[in-house]
């Protein structure tokens, strides 16, 4: 297998893994874990499922990400762009 073979094989299945990841997220989401708010409340939960940890709800009180989610979002616009 060649060099640039592998290095396509390796991306793959590393968007494999993320995919499975985002699945599972989504998933635990739909069981419950994923908690709305009422009215101008941001929640504490992100998109993924996952709860966004107080520290952050402290430095950016509008937080409506975890730091990886919004990591991911901000990493996908410089692409993008």
């Amino acid at each position: 297998m060649s060099v640039s073979n592998l290095a396509f094989e390796l991306a793959d299945r590393r968007a494999e893994e993320e995919r499975a990841a985002g699945i599972r997220r989504v998933q635990e989401a739909a069981r419950g874990q994923y908690q709305a708010t009422d009215g101008d409340e941001v929640s504490p939960f992100c998109d993924c499922g996952e709860r966004i940890p107080d520290a952050r709800r402290k430095a950016v009180p509008t937080a409506t990400r975890c730091f990886d989610c919004e990591t991911f979002i901000e990493r996908q616009s410089r692409r993008r762009a």
